[in-house]
């Protein structure tokens, strides 16, 4: 009797044990991935803000790094101070208040840098940011390759490997790698020239295999995260295939 109740606790233990492995996106060294895991570092500025520039600079320093997708998200709630961002959207102010009412010892404010959507630090301190992004690392998971097609107009990406879990969401960010320029002629940053990297210029959710991508957006780069749409954690990102080179 002994013999055949451990037997049955093995095989209930094999079958829970596949389950976790096929409900959730396998680490890169088990695919035979050789794509590095992505850090996303979610930057939340505004060409208003006089100390905003700083945050700018420090995220264009690490922009180009293999293990890095830095997004730079322009707000609009510092556009009354006389110089509305010419970039900033209100989905991108309340995507920064959804991390807000999330992270610890965390407000509303600019320039500030969100690390895989756990960890929340000013954007001009440039250790705290390495220390988040290394301390984060770790968290990342594999995705699968998301694909465009030649022409630019569908993405394609196999969600069977993905999380079931309901409170997972993917997301596509369209981004314009630039360096972007802007001259800026009133407010608190009258007569400076503001550059900025991997602006988001759309994030929108991606809930079928296929997807068709607007024609305004076919010239950009893009990517996928998948994240947590309770706590906010980022369990993963991959950049488009054919936008990597662009």
């Amino acid at each position: 009797m002994k013999i055949l109740v451990l037997r049955n606790l093995i095989a209930i233990w094999a079958v829970a044990t596949a389950f976790f492995v096929l409900s959730f996106p396998a680490r890169a060294e088990e695919v035979g991935d050789k794509s590095p895991l992505l850090t996303v570092v979610e930057l939340f500025t505004s060409q208003a803000c006089p100390r905003s520039p700083a945050g700018d600079h420090n995220l264009s320093k690490i922009a180009d790094r293999p293990d890095v997708l830095a997004l730079t998200f322009p707000v609009t709630y510092w556009d009354y101070l006389g110089w509305a961002d010419t970039f900033a959207l209100e989905e991108f102010t309340e995507r920064q208040k959804f991390y807000i009412a999330r992270l610890k010892d965390q407000w509303l404010y600019t320039p500030q840098a969100v690390v895989q959507g756990q960890q929340g630090i000013s954007a001009e301190d440039t250790d705290a940011l390495e220390t988040a992004i290394a301390n984060t690392r770790q968290l990342s998971l594999a995705l699968p390759e998301p694909q465009l097609s030649e022409d630019r107009s569908t993405l394609t990406l196999v969600q069977d490997r993905l999380t079931s879990s309901a409170n997972t969401v993917l997301q596509v960010v369209f981004f314009e790698r630039g360096p972007i320029t802007v001259e800026v002629s009133a407010g608190k940053n009258a007569g400076k020239t503001l550059s900025y990297v991997n602006v988001v210029r759309s994030l929108a959710e991606m809930n079928t295999d296929i997807m068709t991508v607007p024609e305004n957006l076919r010239s950009l780069s893009c990517a996928v995260l998948l994240q947590d749409s309770v706590d906010g954690r980022i369990l993963g990102a991959r950049v488009c295939s054919s936008a990597e080179n662009s």
